[in-house]
């Protein structure tokens, strides 16, 4: 019998984490499989948590949250024999909705027992881990701002994207990579892994999460005006057919900046710099899907 450790991040969603552990714990009691859970109160604690259960020889994971949550328990999980699970719990969910992993516990559950795994590629961006899109720029900005006043959700997202937007600068870059030199002016480049944010923005439609390869995304600055169908095109999955999109597959590249910029891994603000060096970690991780 199969044994998971399901790790649940007290502050992701709306649910009270005492009651997701219940449902998790009545829907694994009708199942072939045995479960622990441990709410985890930050990423410090999730660390703790993953390796204390790893040197009892636990191997299988799931991380109930947010894309956050995922990445704090996959950068401990790299290079392992170890496999992660994932039940949707956060703002966004990118990781989770493009490998189509249900929100409903039960119906998670479920998807979880068969143990089928993909073994998928991984970012390094100064030397931070991230498993579904990284950033440089204003979505690295945001993602700085996301959450520091308490809220977290869509509408607090939508809310920080209409007070920043119109003062944002656009960002002169330099990019080294497969031997060839990009100037650009980008006011978000984002870093894909795969192919979208969270609540079905696709900023990469055409990325896969096993192809060794890293989607780049440059986006230029779109009039306040156009916003709006420039969204539409992002959830429809067409932002390749927007003129203020651009993009290149690579595994490796470094990105200079004209000024001092914010970067995010997976959608958690990393601090600022203007060297980047950015590289794929391929077959690094174990996923069930």
């Amino acid at each position: 019998m199969d044994h998971f450790v399901f790790i649940i991040n007290k502050s992701s969603g709306r649910q009270k984490s005492g009651e997701l552990e219940s449902r998790i714990m009545a829907a694994v009691k009708d199942r072939p499989m045995s479960a622990e859970c441990h709410i985890t109160q930050n990423a410090e604690h999730t660390a703790e948590l993953v390796q204390t259960a790893l040197a009892r020889g636990r191997e299988n994971f799931v991380a109930v949250g947010g894309d956050g949550t995922v990445n704090t328990l996959a950068r401990h999980l790299v290079h392992r024999k170890a496999i992660l699970g994932i039940i949707p719990r956060g703002s966004g969910n990118g990781l989770a909705r493009h490998l189509g992993m249900p929100a409903n516990i039960n119906d998670a559950i479920e998807r979880l027992l068969p143990r089928r795994t993909q073994s998928v590629d991984a970012i390094l961006i100064n030397d931070h881990w991230s498993f579904n899109v990284a950033g440089i720029g204003f979505d690295g900005y945001i993602s700085s701002l996301f959450g520091q006043n308490g809220k977290r959700g869509v509408a607090n997202y939508i809310r920080l994207i209409n007070q920043e937007y119109k003062s944002y600068q656009p960002i002169e870059m330099e990019i080294h990579t497969d031997g060839r030199i990009l100037h650009e002016q980008v006011f978000q480049l984002a870093i894909a892994n795969a192919s979208q944010y969270g609540n079905r923005a696709i900023i990469a439609p055409f990325a896969a999460l096993d192809d060794q390869l890293l989607d780049i995304s440059m986006i230029s600055k779109v009039p306040y005006t156009f916003l709006p169908g420039f969204f539409l095109r992002v959830i429809a999955g067409k932002i390749h057919k927007s003129r203020y999109w651009n993009s290149f597959k690579t595994n490796r590249m470094y990105v200079k900046t004209s000024r001092p910029v914010h970067f995010h891994t997976d959608g958690d603000g990393r601090g600022i710099s203007e060297h980047f060096n950015v590289e794929l970690v391929p077959s690094c991780l174990k996923l069930i899907y």
